[in-house]
C-alpha cells in the first residue's frame, strides 16, 4: 500500500504485518539499505499489491572490494586488528537506534582487538565510561533525554575521562550542528551513514600502540 512504501525502510516498519504468521523485527532492510549507502550505493524495489515485492541492490563496481586506495578499512574492519597492538582495546558506542547498534557490532565483530560495548542513553553511556574508561567513545549527539553534545561536554571537564577521546558519529550533517558539536570536545565528527574507511582510519589512528 502507499503508506506502507514511504516507510519501508524505517526501523521497525513491517509494512502491517506485525500480526501476521511471518516473524521478524523489522529491520533487516533498514541495515540493508544503510550497508549499500556505505558502499556508495542503494536499495529500491518495486511493490504489486496482492502480487508480491522485488528488491534490489544497486553497488559501484569500484565498491565490490570495500577497500579504499590510500586508506585503511574493509567492509568489516579486519584489516584494523594487527595494527592495534595485542591487548583488546574497549570502545563504547553510544546510540539508541538499534539498526546502527547491529552495524556496529557486525563491523567490529572480526577486530579481535577491539572489545565494543553499547549503551542507549548519554546517561548510562557516561555510568560505564566512568567505571570502565574506554579507549575510544563513539557518540550520537540526538539521544533521549541528554544529548551526546552535553554528555561530551560531562566527560571533558571530568579528570577522570578528559583524556578519553569522543568521535560524534550522527545523521546531523548541517552547520549549525558541526557548529555546536565542535566546542563540545570532539576528537572527530564523522556522519551517517557512516563511511567504513573514515571509521577505520580514525579507529585505527586512536587504537594504534603507544
Amino acid at each position: 500500500m502507499p503508506r506502507h512504501r514511504a516507510r519501508i525502510f524505517e526501523p521497525f516498519q513491517r509494512a502491517g504485518q506485525e500480526t501476521g504468521p511471518i516473524e521478524g523485527t523489522g529491520i533487516g532492510l533498514t541495515i540493508s539499505k544503510r550497508l549499500a549507502q556505505l558502499m556508495e550505493g542503494d536499495v529500491g524495489f518495486e511493490s504489486a499489491e496482492g502480487r508480491g515485492s522485488t528488491f534490489w541492490v544497486d553497488v559501484p563496481q569500484h565498491a565490490l572490494g570495500w577497500v579504499v586506495p590510500g586508506k585503511v578499512g574493509t567492509a568489516n574492519l579486519a584489516e584494523l586488528a594487527p595494527k592495534v597492538g595485542g591487548d583488546r582495546k574497549l570502545v563504547v558506542y553510544v546510540e539508541d537506534n538499534p539498526s546502527d547498534i547491529a552495524f556496529m557490532r557486525a563491523a567490529l565483530e572480526d577486530v579481535p582487538s577491539v572489545e565494543l560495548v553499547t549503551a542507549q542513553s548519554a546517561e548510562v553511556g557516561l555510568d560505564i565510561i566512568r567505571a570502565r574508561l574506554p579507549a575510544v567513545v563513539i557518540m550520537d549527539l540526538n539521544l533521549p533525554g541528554m544529548s551526546g553534545i552535553e554528555a561530551t561536554r560531562r566527560l571533558a571537564i571530568s579528570p577522570e575521562t578528559r583524556h578519553i577521546p569522543v568521535i560524534a558519529l550522527t545523521a546531523a550533517a548541517m552547520t549549525r550542528d558541526t557548529a555546536r558539536a565542535a566546542g563540545a570536545g570532539f576528537y572527530r565528527y564523522l556522519t551517517k551513514p557512516v563511511r567504513l574507511h573514515e571509521l577505520a582510519e580514525v579507529l585505527e589512528e586512536l587504537l594504534k600502540p603507544s
